[in-house]
């Protein structure tokens, strides 16, 4: 749905983002993570057509992004919760934006009951918490049911019970068969939301991957009633393990399922068997870490 084809864009001596590609295709929901300053928000305003790159370009759905008369339909984003106009009231904003999307009143309530806003429609935003101005801009962006969602921080001030259901709404969205990119530092959320990762780190793309090859099995561990079997067996077979404190023993190389296959032949009787993923801040921090190479 989006595409970035090799963009670079600086702001005088500053380079924000490096020649950059990475693609956000249809029903899949795409994460930036990267510290402040990788160039992550670049990104997001180029795919709205808010900046151009000085090179490279920008495409939605196959066409240039300055090429796009209206984005109405098309795009919804969420930015900048603190941007709405103070002297709106939620019934105004959501009033307006629907005339500029020419969405129903019924899409309106619908909307507003989903983020649990229907009874705030008199409420002026300056006087709105961070929390509900933030489920009332996510509400704005959804409002068209556009084929690209575009969001920046969005579970900021949101408590935990609405960054759960925040979760539900962009998984939902993206199983529409539409286009989510969404750029975020809280890990725990990105790790349960995303098909795919792209880490930046000082503008640069350091990975892109499925979240599952990311995330990959680093080791399996595995309780049996004789373990000193299963060790000899694992040595014949050139693989390594390590007794651990609790009696299981960790399996480097092998899947949960490989090794349930070795336990079998053996005839041992399986007490426990798990794979040991890695936490998506493990990968993050290595990859960004001081030193690392962009």
């Amino acid at each position: 749905m989006v595409e970035f084809d090799d963009v670079s864009r600086s702001y005088g001596s500053v380079a924000a983002v490096r020649q950059v590609s990475l693609c956000v295709p249809p029903g899949s929901v795409v994460a930036m993570i990267g510290h402040n300053g990788a160039g992550k928000s670049t990104l997001l305003r180029m795919a709205l057509g808010l900046d151009r790159p000085d090179e490279g370009e920008v495409r939605l759905g196959g066409v240039p992004v300055d090429r796009h008369g209206s984005f109405a339909g098309l795009v919804g984003a969420s930015l900048d919760a603190s941007a709405l106009p103070p002297s709106w009231s939620v019934g105004t904003a959501t009033r307006v934006t629907a005339e500029l999307a020419a969405v129903s009143a019924e899409r309106v309530a619908e909307v507003l009951l989903l983020v649990g806003l229907d009874g705030a429609k008199t409420r002026l935003v300056k006087n709105l918490s961070m929390g509900m101005r933030q489920r009332l801009a996510i509400a704005l962006a959804l409002l068209g049911e556009p084929r690209l969602l575009v969001l920046d921080e969005p579970s900021t001030a949101l408590d935990p019970v609405a960054s759960h259901e925040l979760r539900g709404w962009i998984r939902e969205h993206a199983e529409r068969g539409n286009s989510v990119l969404v750029s975020s530092h809280n890990l725990d959320e990105i790790e349960e939301v995303a098909d795919q990762v792209v880490v930046l780190h000082q503008g640069r793309v350091v990975e892109n991957a499925a979240k599952e090859d990311l995330l990959a099995p680093l080791a399996t561990l595995v309780r049996v009633d004789w373990p000193q079997v299963l060790i000899d067996r694992l040595r014949e077979l050139s693989l390594r393990c390590r007794e651990m404190p609790d009696g299981r023993l960790r399996v480097v190389g092998a899947t949960a399922s490989e090794v349930g296959e070795i336990c079998s032949g053996l005839g041992l009787v399986v007490r426990g068997l798990t794979d040991e993923h890695r936490r998506l801040s493990d990968v993050y921090r290595v990859l960004t870490a001081p030193g690392a190479t962009p």
